[in-house]
């Protein structure tokens, strides 16, 4: 039988090495199994310590998750967003090219300030214009009020008047005027209210004057007129302050107890009118002058007595009714008789040449035809 040979000196260590290595493993694996033992524990510790789920729990947690899953396809959101990167790459390239100076791009920029100073004064405009449309309206709610509470207008009668029969004017006619007005006929003695008038118009020449002068004919020498009482005298021109005549006259009480004189310059005249207006319930009535010594029945027997006496009646318009019933009685007297109509409930006088103001007529229009001058109509009966 053969010898075994002996174990070669160099094979102990691989063998050494092959038993450590087998050692290592089976502790590995020792170790493996216990910890995958002491998780199997701990999960059914875990698992027996949990609550029980119910079917309503189980749904709702499930769509808890279910809502927290993306909803949006990652690889579409992927290609948004590299469509996204590019867009802004595009605009950024753009920006950078794009030269913001205001004198290169000409663009006018917004003040702000102004703009909004502009909208202010808009919204100032608009409050006004509202509060001026209020207002309107609410003068407009107030006209329809008063349109609402205004009684129908009824016309009065009408009034009856005879056409005119006109008849020559006597020579040199002495005129007896009366003012017909409110229902009431007041006798009106101009001559002697421009006696009055003169009279403070000569007291008022010392402070009021411009000029004086003695008017002079063709010949050089003064004009001589008549006076009242039939002297001769040389004619005068005396131009008047019309401001301080005014002034003047407004400090003076003229007139009667049934007529106050004012006076009543005009700026396109240099005549001195005066104006005769009648005091409150100045005049008589129709029933008033039916009595034999009223001032109507006085004239109108003086008139009758006279061949150059004329009874005129100056008519307002409303008192048409009075005159027709005035004027019948004048008629069954006999004496000439005119009227017209008046439009004014006072009568008016212009004092003689000899008395002025200031008064430059305006130059006719260049180039322009003279007027043709037409003389009034005669003063007739009727």
């Amino acid at each position: 039988m053969a010898r075994r040979s002996k174990p070669h000196e160099e094979e102990l260590p691989f063998v050494a090495l092959m038993d450590t290595m087998t050692n290592v493993v089976g502790v590995l694996i020792i170790v493996l199994v216990m910890v995958g033992i002491g998780l199997a524990r701990s999960v059914n510790k875990v698992l027996s310590e949990l609550p029980p789920v119910t079917v309503e729990e189980h749904a709702r947690v499930k769509k808890i998750v279910d809502d927290s899953k993306p909803q949006h396809d990652p690889v579409k959101v992927d290609q948004d967003n590299l469509k996204l990167e590019a867009d802004l790459k595009k605009v950024t390239e753009t920006l950078q090219t794009m030269d913001t100076t205001k004198d290169k791009q000409q663009i006018k920029l917004i003040d702000v300030d102004d703009l909004k100073k502009k909208l202010d004064q808009a919204k100032k405009d608009r409050d006004q214009r509202k509060g001026e449309v209020e207002k309107m309206l609410a003068d407009v709610d107030k006209l329809k009020q008063r349109l609402d509470t205004t009684p129908v207008f009824v016309p009065p009668p009408s009034v009856v008047v005879k056409l005119p029969n006109p008849r020559p004017m006597p020579d040199q006619a002495e005129i007896q005027d009366f003012l017909v007005y409110a229902g009431r006929i007041l006798y009106i003695n101009d001559e002697q209210f421009a006696d009055l008038a003169e009279a403070e118009l000569k007291r008022a020449e010392p402070t009021t004057a411009l000029t004086r002068e003695t008017v002079k004919g063709a010949d050089g020498k003064p004009v001589m007129i008549k006076d009242k009482a039939g002297r001769a005298a040389p004619q005068r021109k005396i131009v008047y302050d019309a401001k301080k005549l005014s002034e003047y006259f407004a400090r003076v009480h003229l007139g009667t107890r049934d007529v106050n004189v004012e006076l009543a310059l005009v700026p396109t005249s240099g005549r001195i009118p005066i104006k005769l207006i009648p005091m409150p319930n100045a005049g008589e009535t129709l029933d008033q002058t039916k009595n034999l010594v009223s001032t109507f029945q006085t004239i109108l027997k003086k008139s009758k007595a006279n061949p150059k006496a004329v009874i005129w009646f100056h008519v307002y318009k409303d008192s048409l009714p009075t005159y027709l019933a005035i004027r019948e009685y004048a008629d069954q007297m006999g004496v000439p008789v005119g009227w017209d109509l008046y439009g004014n409930p006072w009568f008016q006088k212009t004092m003689p040449v000899e008395y002025s103001v200031p008064f430059t007529p305006p130059p006719p229009p260049p180039g322009g035809v003279p007027a043709v001058s037409i003389a009034p109509p005669k003063t007739t009966l009727d």
